[in-house]
């Protein structure tokens, strides 16, 4: 792991010192882009791929914060607190009050309910896209009214196809379940929404 680790660091070393960067034509509604070529991608992905979701989106969006991880720690710090309907903390949540206040405390502002949520962002449609700190929603599918409830992504295995992802249960308050494991959550997803790193999160 840590020879991976120096072998990434020497690539993203070696990209950044690059004298001339590599440019691409785009249309001329558009300014010219800097891209990295597609053999240094394909290395760099081949490295990461072992390293945890965490870990992986990190260092592969180049994000020097530690967004994500702040904010799936805030919403860790929260297991056990119970569920309440109407409530947004920070004793008692109800789904949506849970990740509002989650991603308020790392600066973001979410929408109050989870359907209104469910609009934020950036669609994620295959579940082996999902990122930590992602919001998956669930609902009774084929039923009109569509979302009824909301989570966060804490972890994803893309060759599994599952995820883990927190959030307030009317049962147990707050707290972990893995997709699809839990049968009920297994029939019920909708999909997910990426607010971190969307150009306007708190838009559709």
């Amino acid at each position: 792991m840590i020879k991976r680790l120096i072998l990434l660091l020497f690539c993203m070393n070696a990209i950044l010192s690059a004298k001339t960067p590599v440019r691409h034509r785009v249309p001329l509604t558009q300014p010219d882009a800097v891209i990295t070529p597609m053999a240094v991608q394909e290395r760099l992905t081949s490295i990461l791929a072992p390293i945890s979701p965490m870990i992986r989106v990190n260092l592969l969006t180049g994000l020097g914060s530690t967004t994500a991880s702040d904010l799936i720690d805030t919403a860790t710090s929260l297991i056990g607190s119970r569920y309440r309907r109407g409530s947004s903390g920070p004793k008692a949540f109800d789904c949506s009050g849970f990740t509002s206040y989650v991603y308020r405390k790392i600066g973001i502002e979410l929408k109050r309910s989870s359907r209104e949520q469910s609009l934020q962002g950036v669609q994620v449609t295959d579940i082996t896209d999902l990122l930590p700190g992602d919001l998956v929603f669930f609902g009774p599918q084929g039923r009109r009214g569509g979302v009824n409830h909301v989570g966060i992504v804490t972890s994803v295995d893309s060759h599994r196809g599952s995820f883990e992802f927190i959030h307030s249960s009317t049962s147990y308050g707050v707290r972990i379940d893995r997709y699809p494991e839990a049968n009920y959550w297994n029939s019920h997803f909708l999909g997910g929404r990426r607010i971190l790193g969307s150009d306007s999160p708190a838009q559709s």
